[in-house]
């Protein structure tokens, strides 16, 4: 099991009940698998497919009698025209199993190399070319 190192919820309390996090839970989930840790850096923001930038969907609704646009909580968009869930119709995905597969992806990357770092969308050592989704090295 590969989770992310941030949000352990150490704490904090929601709607009154405690909070389950941080080493409490991950102490039961290691009597039953392997527990990884990994950094959550650019997981929320990076296309799983094609590693480009999402940005957050939008939604035409008629508020009042006009057409506006607005904006879907919990849900990614890819523009990527070359992203091949783009090419296949997928551009919205649901944001937190979008982010899931992320953590994963950038998790298993991390322990398959020998430096410990994941692959460069999700790590802090590579910088982004300004307003594109590419990556410069």
């Amino acid at each position: 099991m590969i989770t992310g190192l941030a949000g352990t919820g150490v704490g904090s309390r929601i709607g009154g009940h405690a909070r389950r996090g941080g080493k409490k839970l991950r102490h039961e989930h290691q009597q039953h698998c392997v527990v990884a840790l990994t950094d959550e850096y650019r997981t929320s923001k990076v296309c799983v497919y094609c590693f480009h930038q999402v940005q957050q969907a939008r939604s035409r609704r008629l508020i009042n009698g006009e057409i506006k646009t607005v904006r879907v909580h919990g849900a990614l968009e890819c523009t990527n025209p070359a992203c091949p869930s783009f090419q296949e119709g997928y551009t919205i995905k649901p944001r937190d199993p979008h982010a899931a597969v992320a953590i994963a992806l950038a998790g298993i990357s991390a322990l398959s190399n020998p430096q410990r770092q994941p692959i460069a969308p999700f790590s802090r050592n590579f910088v982004r070319a300004e307003g594109h989704g590419s990556l410069v090295v």
